[in-house]
């Protein structure tokens, strides 16, 4: 299991790692709401590959911080580049493309699975081809889906099924940076382990950032992983 010891400062500036590329910068960054700050000054580098746990206690900020990643919400100061280029620069539809975002709780048309699956392929932005059947039926089996079927209303799914839909869905979109919001807070443990061991194996085979914000444990023995806590406006990162 993963646990994670507080180092006594705040994290400051780049952390620039030989042999890896910047993928997402923060400069500065606050967010406040209703007069109150989430987290303050907040600069912080994510670098290409790397695995990323947020935790934090409920209304800390952490869902805020994601949603900021995914430019879902605007800092109240300071910036957030990609790949060099500030987010404000950047095109939303073509950096969603390359960030998948799994809200907590799931969002799904009304329709079936095979449709909620192959949804990201049918807008026009897409440039991928749309996953066969055959293929959508082996990921649900890998997510401990069996009974789920492809034809099956997505309307009469449980959360817990409903998440691994939409995590599926994003998968198969193979982004460039995975962002997860309490991914597995409605799994079972069987079901928790499966996810936890294919954000693993995406993040150390296809080299992905994976920045996840949880309030569980994560199994990562083997996984290099960069641990942080919002606390009281402040981003700590903590000694794994």
């Amino acid at each position: 299991m993963l646990y994670c010891f507080r180092r006594k400062a705040q994290t400051k500036g780049a952390d620039k790692r030989p042999g890896k590329v910047s993928q997402l910068e923060l400069y500065n960054l606050t967010l406040t709401f209703d007069d109150r700050t989430l987290f303050d000054n907040v600069s912080l580098t994510i670098n290409q590959g790397d695995f990323v746990v947020i935790r934090g206690a409920s209304g800390s900020g952490k869902s805020s911080f994601l949603r900021l990643l995914n430019r879902l919400g605007e800092p109240s100061f300071g910036s957030i580049a990609y790949a060099g280029t500030p987010l404000a620069e950047t095109e939303v539809t073509q950096y969603r493309r390359r960030v998948g975002y799994v809200q907590q709780t799931p969002i799904l048309i009304s329709g079936t699975v095979f449709e909620n699956l192959t949804l990201p392929f049918k807008f026009k932005a897409s440039n991928q081809p749309t996953p066969d059947r055959s293929q959508l039926e082996v990921d649900l089996q890998s997510f401990n889906l069996d009974d789920v079927k492809l034809d099956d209303s997505a309307d009469n799914l449980s959360v817990g099924q409903k998440q691994r839909i939409a995590l599926i869905r994003t998968l198969l979109t193979e982004p460039e940076i995975i962002l997860g919001d309490e991914p597995t807070s409605a799994l079972d443990p069987e079901s928790r382990t499966l996810v936890e061991d294919r954000l693993r194996q995406i993040n150390r085979e296809q080299n992905t950032t994976v920045i996840l914000v949880t309030h569980l444990e994560f199994n990562l023995d083997g996984t290099p992983v960069r641990c942080f806590r919002i606390d009281e406006g402040l981003l700590t990162e903590e000694s794994g």
